[in-house]
């Protein structure tokens, strides 16, 4: 039986200094609005300020600067587009070869950048050929370790440096938050986030919120073992499409997290129109579910100091304006 090793405070911390100097602290977003509308306070944490447009890249320096500690010069992973992203940019800061496997339907603008970054991409049918399988065949032919982009012990403490930036706000500024909102596919996010805050704030309430058909945590959690999901559908929110959740991830999020939430497409694409005619920030489908929990009702926030994780940016200008339009139809 595998044993698996949690992480802890401690192994967040150490990366933290790791990835620091390669990284952007990213802002801390109020909304008076949004505040108003709920008669709550909203922190919004914006890692569409992050290198490469998103959180990946923490997770991604994690796990690389220790392989580069250890002389490994070539990486591969598999990605929809902001971990292949954060692997090509960190392979690219590092000085390693990195070889992405990525779904052919994948934005091309996330194609694009990680080709930009130096990486070799190689392309996949989503949902018909296995991108796990294809990559371990390449990483074996190359030598290369495969950097997978969840269920790694130091992606997840790379990850948890945003819940570290965090809790060093609300710390500074004396505030006890309540509930935490995290975007969620694998869990690599909230898992590290929840590391961080259950361990300066224990009484937080800590949600992982998916797109509604791929809502592997949220029935995971309610089952209290990984479920995979029987019957897949498509959803704008590419960047959070599994089937199931992380081997090492869920473990830490079902003892961290209160419940999972799922918004639909609809409701995202509404979320993304607030955000960007309240704040002025353009973020993608992926990253506005926290905000679409709250603006859907989902989770009742009256009298709560939430934290709301805005996780990413990559979205092309043409789909952007697509998704507001359909926010309004």
């Amino acid at each position: 039986m595998k044993i698996l090793v949690m992480v802890n405070i401690t192994k967040l911390q150490n990366s933290y200094l790791r990835i620091k100097d390669y990284i952007n602290k990213t802002s801390i977003l109020i909304s008076e609005k949004l505040n108003q509308d709920f008669n709550a306070s909203f922190y919004l944490k914006n890692e569409v300020e992050q290198v490469t447009g998103s959180f990946k890249i923490r997770g991604a320096l994690s796990a690389l600067s220790k392989l580069k500690e250890n002389n490994i010069n070539g990486v591969v992973a598999y990605s929809s587009g902001n971990h292949a992203q954060g692997v090509s940019k960190a392979a690219q800061i590092f000085d390693m070869h990195a070889i992405i496997v990525m779904p052919e339907d994948a934005p091309q603008n996330k194609i694009d950048k990680t080709l930009a970054n130096g990486a070799e991409v190689v392309l996949y049918k989503r949902h018909i050929e296995s991108r796990e399988e294809i990559a371990l065949k390449i990483a074996d032919e190359k030598q290369y370790p495969l950097v997978k982009p969840f269920d790694n012990e130091d992606i997840i403490a790379g990850q948890g440096s945003f819940g570290l930036e965090a809790c060093e706000y609300f710390i500074q500024n004396d505030i006890t938050p309540n509930i935490v909102l995290s975007c969620t596919s694998g869990g690599g996010l909230v898992a590290g986030t929840s590391i961080a805050f259950k361990h300066y704030f224990p009484d937080v309430e800590i949600y992982p919120v998916e797109p509604a058909t791929c809502n592997d945590t949220e029935i995971s959690l309610k089952n209290k073992t990984r479920t995979r999901l029987k019957n897949h559908q498509k959803t704008i929110c590419d960047a959070l499409e599994v089937e199931i959740p992380g081997e090492i991830t869920f473990p830490i999020n079902l003892k961290n997290c209160t419940a999972g939430i799922a918004v639909t497409d609809q409701e995202v694409c509404f979320a993304m129109k607030y955000l960007y005619d309240n704040l002025n920030v353009k973020a993608e489908p992926s990253g506005c579910v926290s905000l679409a929990a709250i603006l859907s009702g989902k989770i009742v926030c009256e009298g709560k100091k939430v934290l709301v994780t805005i996780s990413g940016g990559n979205v092309d200008d043409k789909d952007f304006s697509k998704y507001l339009k359909l926010a309004k139809d």
